[in-house]
């Protein structure tokens, strides 16, 4: 029986690794190829039909195309790298900012528009950070609220109490008047000086802040000799004899009675003067020639 040849066998994923003597073979199991070596490297020798071990480009170029949303394409023919140029299919909505769009599944904006009143949802008060704290009060007249005013733009008279401008307060003494519970404009009426002072400033306490009101220096005790509510008549204040008509019906056609005296117009005087007796006498010495 003759002697059988051993070759070295193993897998390809053990190939990188392997080192052979010039002209030593190896078989590679899963790939059925078979190498020898050359001392420094080794050849394969049993290359698979149609294929070379590389080449430097295509023999005929290929195209790639991209269609659809983004359209573009590129020649390529393995020689060198190349760069595909897509461009963005329009989606029909102007450039411009919106603050509401619409978004398809692809993600892609194919509709602006502004905002309505729908699309702002209701807020509550605690997402809104500057309201202030009048905001968050009720309209009302119950203690909290906060009034309105009416029609003729004024509050209802039962937010406002009662007030009193001016307080009088009558006293007795000084001491007195500087215990009174007063404000600006209270009066207080001293008893013992007869005079009235008023708060002028706050501080009741304080002399300084009450004024004494001016009265007359003398008093009317009485008005043509009568008191009390007094009603004149012409008789009390010495004018019985005058007659209490207008100023338009006294010098329209007046009947004078007794001696009246006029001042005498000067001589040649042609107006509407009245003419007095001097007047009249002088105009008729000066017609009468004389006697000669």
């Amino acid at each position: 029986m003759g002697q059988a040849i051993q070759l070295k066998r193993g897998n390809s994923a053990n190939l990188a690794s392997l080192s052979l003597v010039a002209g030593e073979p190896a078989f590679v199991l899963d790939t059925g190829k078979l190498y020898i070596g050359t001392g420094t490297d080794k050849v394969l020798i049993n290359p698979d039909q149609g294929t070379v071990a590389s080449a430097d480009k295509w023999t005929t170029p290929r195209t790639i195309t991209v269609n659809g949303d983004a359209t573009g394409s590129v020649q390529i023919d393995g020689g060198s790298n190349v760069i595909l140029t897509i461009t963005e299919t329009a989606s029909g909505v102007t450039a411009g900012t919106y603050p509401k769009v619409t978004v398809n599944a692809k993600g892609e904006v194919t509709a602006g528009a502004t905002l309505t009143t729908s699309d702002i949802p209701t807020l509550t008060l605690s997402k809104i950070s500057d309201a202030g704290t009048a905001a968050s009060k009720s309209v009302g007249t119950a203690s909290g609220n906060i009034p309105v005013l009416d029609s003729n733009g004024k509050l209802d008279t039962n937010i406002l109490p009662a007030l009193a401008l001016t307080s009088t307060n009558v006293v007795a003494s000084q001491t007195a008047m500087l215990a009174l519970t007063a404000e600006p404009g209270d009066l207080a009426v001293r008893t013992d000086l007869n005079k009235t002072f008023i708060l002028k400033a706050a501080g009741a306490s304080t002399l300084a802040n009450w004024q004494e009101l001016l009265t007359p220096t003398d008093s009317v005790t009485s008005v043509a000799g009568k008191t009390g509510a007094v009603t004149l008549t012409s008789s009390d204040v010495g004018l019985g004899n005058v007659t209490n008509e207008s100023k338009a019906t006294m010098f329209a056609n007046p009947t004078f009675t007794g001696t009246v005296t006029l001042p005498t117009p000067s001589s040649g005087d042609n107006s509407t003067k009245g003419a007095t007796t001097a007047f009249v006498n002088n105009a008729i010495a000066i017609i009468d020639g004389g006697i000669f």
